[in-house]
């Protein structure tokens, strides 16, 4: 079963993202491991006393101040992996692993001039209030929207608990020029992490493309095999490309449709401890053949599936080298919903070796050509056809 993802409560599952806008090659796990040692920080300390009694202008709220100061522990440690997560960015990045977010049915885009303007979705809640594509958002709640606010801030404003309410001031498009106040309900909507088709050359062929590993992909990676299958076909190929990562145990759960028995990862800490993650059934797709196509924006835990599967013969990988990302962080909330990813453990594969920080090299490697963009997915399913025993 699919491990859900609840960042309201000390989590043991492990998550392997690189977060889009926050940070480059980032992975992370989740889980509090329990307090570690105590550092006295007098220097700290008594800087902002100083700070606070003579500093000449005002100061940044506490919030803002305090979060600088710990990007600044965080920079001494010369970790790349570590670092601080906002709250605007927390939250988003919960909507995103958990599969789904609560919302008003709408994507927003700022135009040259930089207003912000509403794309709907088919019979989504806005759709159904009369918003256009194009319709400009001028307020949330009542507050107007300035231009300093990024486009996740605003994103975040629009999102909330299914059920919940949220008023939005729109204004006008060359059809509809009086600016309008709308009561919106937010709705839940599935942030699909598959997609998947019948290979246009060969039919025979199945394409599972894994975009991130979220709370829903194991689910959402069966259904699409079944669907394929079902349509006849025999052979698969396991689109990894551009896949930064994602929920650790869901990359674990993916390798158990595939495999039949034996270890796939232990999580090794600090202290030489972690748990260990092995096939206890017979995977539904264990019999299926399969490839996987990797590149260089492969990463984490799509780096760990196509690795597990590797070792247990499961697969070749074809395309180029992946981004070589195997530790792992942990993540904890902060108090003003921020959050600290943490390096905690590092990945030790079936073969007793971590993930290489050099990227896993492909079996079959493929040229990357910018006029050829599918050179490697269609490598690939020649060598399923031709080698890799389709019936």
């Amino acid at each position: 079963m699919a491990t859900s993802f609840n960042p309201s409560r000390a989590l043991r599952v492990a998550i392997a993202i690189l977060l889009v806008g926050l940070s480059a090659g980032v992975g992370f796990a989740v889980g509090r491991l329990g307090p570690g040692p105590s550092h006295s920080l007098p220097l700290l300390s008594e800087a902002l006393g100083l700070i606070e009694e003579q500093y000449l202008r005002p100061l940044p709220e506490g919030s803002v101040m305090g979060r600088e100061a710990v990007r600044g522990l965080i920079q001494s440690l010369q970790d790349p992996y570590t670092i601080l997560v906002d709250p605007v960015g927390r939250e988003l990045e919960t909507d995103t692993l958990s599969g789904e977010y609560g919302g008003i049915g709408a994507d927003i885009v700022r135009d040259a001039a930089a207003v912000v303007r509403l794309v709907p979705f088919p019979e989504g809640p806005a759709f159904r209030a009369g918003i256009a594509e194009g319709d400009v958002l001028l307020a949330i709640d009542g507050v107007p929207l300035s231009a300093q606010l990024s486009l996740d801030e605003i994103t975040a404003l629009l999102r909330g608990p299914e059920g919940s309410q949220v008023a939005l001031t729109v204004g006008h498009t060359p059809q509809d020029p009086v600016p309008r106040s709308l009561q919106l309900v937010r709705e839940t909507f599935p942030l699909p992490s598959v997609a998947s088709y019948l290979y246009p050359d060969d039919t025979a062929i199945g394409v599972v493309r894994i975009r991130l590993f979220t709370a829903t992909t194991p689910e959402e990676v069966d259904e699409a095999v079944q669907a394929l299958t079902d349509r006849g076909a025999a052979g698969l190929v396991v689109d990894l490309r551009g896949n930064p990562g994602g929920l650790f145990e869901s990359a674990v759960d993916t390798a158990r449709l595939f495999l039949t028995d034996g270890p796939i990862v232990t999580e090794v800490r600090v202290d030489g401890s972690g748990p260990s993650y092995k096939v206890e059934v017979f995977g539904r797709w264990s019999a299926l053949p399969v490839v996987t196509v990797l590149d260089g924006g492969t990463a984490s835990a799509a780096e760990l599936l196509a690795a597990v599967l590797q070792q247990h013969g499961r697969t070749v990988l074809a395309g180029q080298t992946t981004f070589g990302k195997g530790s792992v962080q942990s993540v904890f909330s902060l108090s003003d919903g921020s959050s600290l990813h943490l390096t905690t453990a590092v990945w030790e594969l079936p073969d007793g070796n971590e993930l290489p920080a050099t990227g896993l090299s492909p079996d079959i490697p493929v040229s990357v050509d910018a006029l050829d963009p599918d050179a490697s997915l269609r490598t690939a399913a020649v060598w399923l056809r031709t080698q890799g025993g389709m019936p």
